[in-house]
């Protein structure tokens, strides 16, 4: 039996860990951190296959500073991570794909489009 892939959420605003949550809980095995640091405690707590990356974590470290750390510490220097913003200006996307991002997804998103981004990230390995 295949495991089902393990997703570290990394979101400071309790509203949308709740969406996201309600959203893969029945499709992944998901964790959240609600800041940097404690997203990058977890990664040694737990081997995660993909990461969800809040761009504004309020105070802080932002998203940007957390995923060039994620990308320093081993096991993690190719694993996807996800860029999720409300940031949606013309040339954001590249912005933070050039930033050690894999994808991007811009915020309010729909539960069809994360599912789908998921989907085909894991089906691409």
């Amino acid at each position: 039996m295949k495991k089902e892939p393990v997703i570290l959420v990394v979101e400071d605003d309790s509203t949308s860990r709740d969406v996201i949550n309600h959203f893969l809980k029945k499709l992944y095995d998901v964790s959240f951190a609600e800041d940097g640091e404690k997203a990058l405690k977890y990664l040694g707590d737990k081997q995660f296959d993909l990461v969800i990356m809040d761009i504004n974590l309020g105070s802080g470290i932002n998203g940007i500073e957390v995923t060039e750390r994620i990308r320093k510490t081993g096991g993690y220097e190719s694993i996807p991570i996800i860029a999720a913003t409300a940031f949606a200006m013309l040339g954001d996307r590249e912005k933070f794909l050039s930033n050690g991002f894999d994808h991007y997804i811009s915020k309010p998103y729909l539960k069809t489009q994360l599912v789908k981004l998921l989907s085909d990230i894991f089906n691409k390995n």
